[in-house]
């Protein structure tokens, strides 16, 4: 069997790889916690029918987390 050897990653490629997992993480650092207070707003009273209505049935699909955790009662 061969020797195993490394390939060859220039300094300019190794960069752009590097910048685009760091895009990558910037944007799930940032998604999450996003997502995470659209959720929690969509149960409150001002948030807007549509919105309600998606925040829950988002909720539902993971099991009621973001319901659970503000102590709204839901049906099972």
């Amino acid at each position: 069997m061969p020797p195993h050897v490394p390939k060859y990653v220039s300094p300019k490629q190794a960069a752009e790889d590097r910048a685009r997992r760091l895009r990558a993480l910037y944007w799930l650092a940032l998604a999450v916690p996003l997502i995470f207070v659209l959720l929690v707003f969509g149960y409150s009273d001002q948030a807007p029918a549509v919105l309600r209505s998606a925040a829950i049935t988002i909720d539902k699909a993971f099991g009621y987390p973001i319901a659970r955790l503000l102590g709204v009662a839901v049906a099972p």
